[in-house]
Order: C-alpha cells, then structure tokens, then sequence
C-alpha cells in the first residue's frame, strides 16, 4: 500500500531556482506572444503578478510544426489546436506555487487569485486540479479573444465559469454546503446529510454564504 512518505515531494524554491539556472544555460527560443493578445482587453485588465504569471504560461507551452506530414508522425492524443497553432503535451502545464514563488511572486494568496483571474478571463483552463502535495494541470485557451467569460462568481458565490477553477479541489460540494451553510447557526455542526459526507475547510470563507434562504 501506498503512504504519503512514497509520494514525491513538491520542488523547494531552491530546487526550482537551480532547475531555472539550468534551463538559462541549455535551452533558446522565444516566447511567442501573439500582438493581439498583448494588446487587448483581457490582458491589460491584469495586475502585474498575473502578467507575469501568464507569461510563464506561455514559456512553457511547445509547438508542434507547422507541417501536417510532419505532425502526422504525432499522436493525436499529444496535440491540441488553437489560435496560436498546434501545441505539443495537449497545451497543458503546471504553474506550482514555490515555482512561481521562486520568479518572484511571493504571496500564496496573490498566486491563487491570479490563477483564479486567468482562467475567469479566458487565458487558461483547468486540466486537472491541485491538492496540497501536487499541482495542478492547465491547458492554454482562446477564450480570451472575445473577453466574454465574465465574473467568476455569482452574487450567491456559485461559479460562473462552467469548468473547475483553481482551488476547487478541496470544495467539490461547495454548492451543496452554501446552502446548508446558510440554513444552519455558523457555530453549528453540519450532518453526512448535508454536505454530502465532505469534510470542508473553510479555507475560502468569501465562498461561504450566511444570509438565511
């Protein structure tokens, strides 16, 4: 049976900033950022930290060639097609925390917010969300180019975005637990019955709605 002690550590900072240090030495290229994205609405909508952010998001996206005899020799299970052509490892990557940490955003709660406000604008989707011990998985998107994704929250606290957001993964009954939330006292004890057998953490508590139904 499996532990927790068998299961792969998250980088440090400094672990990250070697792997950075190395890379500086190995690897070319650029990073391609198409001019209508750097000049529209969505991105200039972005503090500084989720510029940056997003900009490490495009570092890490690979490019398939613009040959289709040659991207024939490539599963279609490892493309993915968007505006910016057809990207290798299905678009996806990881944006850990103690790495983007280690390029010089310090603050766990700017991060997360800044994950939140780009996939709620339309740069990223979420692959496959975290947990405390492994980061999640994003896939680059488009949506940005109309700018219609909205807010991210309803005035209920319920998301707006249909898919899963970054920090969602310890809240999959968070819908289910507003509402019992708000139909009990806040120094109250939620039952199996009303939360579905979840155990929530009140890790987000500008989520949790008080108001009586």
């Amino acid at each position: 049976m499996e532990t927790n002690n068998n299961k792969p550590k998250p980088k440090t900072i400094e672990e990250w900033r070697s792997e950075r240090r190395k890379k500086a030495k190995r690897e070319g290229g650029f990073i391609l950022i198409p001019m209508e994205l750097w000049n529209g609405e969505a991105f200039h909508d972005l503090t500084k930290a989720e510029k940056l952010i997003l900009l490490e998001c495009m570092a890490q996206l690979r490019y398939a060639p613009t040959s289709a005899k040659k991207r024939e020799k490539i599963s279609k299970d490892n493309l993915f097609k968007c505006a910016l052509g057809h990207l290798l490892n299905k678009g996806e990557f990881g944006l850990p925390t103690k790495y983007l940490q280690e390029r010089g955003i310090k603050g766990e709660e700017t991060i997360s917010k800044a994950k939140r406000k780009l996939v709620g604008l339309g740069f990223l989707d979420v692959v496959q969300q975290g947990s405390f011990t492994k980061a999640g998985r994003f896939r680059y998107s488009d949506r940005w180019r109309s700018y219609n994704a909205g807010p991210l929250f309803k005035e209920d606290g319920t998301p707006c975005y249909e898919g899963p957001l970054p920090g969602y993964c310890h809240y999959p009954n968070i819908v289910q637990y507003n509402v019992a939330r708000a139909q009990q006292d806040l120094t109250g004890i939620l039952n199996e019955d009303q939360t579905g057998g979840y155990a929530q953490l009140e890790l987000f508590p500008e989520l949790v709605q008080t108001e009586e139904l």
